[in-house]
Order: structure tokens, then sequence, then C-alpha cells
């Protein structure tokens, strides 16, 4: 058998149910959206549900508040990423961590394999959630090595 940790997949960890909002929302309302939800993205989809984009808090920050736009008139298609980058949900966990750090970015889209339709996030939250985890698993795994010497 495996490493454990190899053996961990994205839906392992994954944030659900997706938040998801529509492209024609304004960003105040996306905002507000989050911080009810105390999350720090929302999938865009559209109308048939397809993901065509993201909006994290950084957007935000960069394109309306820097700015000093008005949220209330910015709309999400506006400011959001388009065509993000997606993992599905039987991606190895340590995969999906690899291209977050690879690309910088700290919230990725969980897609269904067969719909291609969001069904979760991946944050950098959800993935220290799992440090306590992995430490222990390190330090046990050097301890075995150690005894076996």
């Amino acid at each position: 058998m495996g490493d454990v940790t190899e053996e961990l997949q994205v839906r392992d960890v994954m944030s659900t149910p997706v938040l998801y909002i529509y492209p024609f929302y304004t960003v105040r309302e996306a905002a507000a959206i989050m911080v009810e939800k105390g999350v720090g993205s929302l999938v865009v989809v559209d109308d048939a549900g397809r993901l065509i984009g993201i909006l994290t808090r950084t957007d935000i920050l960069r394109h309306v508040v820097s700015k000093g736009l008005s949220p209330e008139r910015v709309m999400v298609k506006d400011v959001m990423t388009r065509n993000p980058i997606y993992v599905f949900a039987d991606t190895l966990l340590s995969e999906a961590a690899r291209l977050m750090g690879a690309k910088g970015i700290g919230h990725l889209p969980v897609l269904d394999s067969k719909t291609f339709k969001p069904i979760g996030m991946l944050s950098k939250r959800d993935i220290l959630k799992m440090a306590p985890f992995y430490i222990d698993l390190v330090y046990r795994m050097r301890r075995e090595s150690s005894l076996s010497e």
C-alpha cells in the first residue's frame, strides 16, 4: 500500500457545497455573500451551471477597492478571473497543492469529472487543516524509520 499522503484526494478536504454567483451580479452582492458565508472566493457560473470564472477577495481589492470604484456599479464579470485553473474531485491532494503553489493561487474550483460542473472549492485553508495530520504522519514515519535501523 502506498503512502497515505499520496492517497488523499481533493474530495477528502474540499469545501462543499460549492458557492457560486452569476456574472451579472454586482461586486457588492458578491462581497456580501463572501462575508455571510465566511469564504474568500466564489465560483462564477453561466446559466447552465458551467464554470466561467472565479471571484476572489483579491480580485475585489485589486480591481475595485484599490481603484476607488463603487462595488455597487461594478459587475462580477468585469473583475472575475476568467477560465480559472481547476481540478477534479479525484485529483491527488498533493498534486493540487503543488499546482496552487506553482501558480500562486489560493483557491481552486473542483469540478465533477463527468459533468465538468463545479462541485466544491479547494482553498489554502482546506489544505492547512490537514497540516496536523501531515506533521504527525512525518513524525511517526521518522520514528519508525529510526527504530528499524
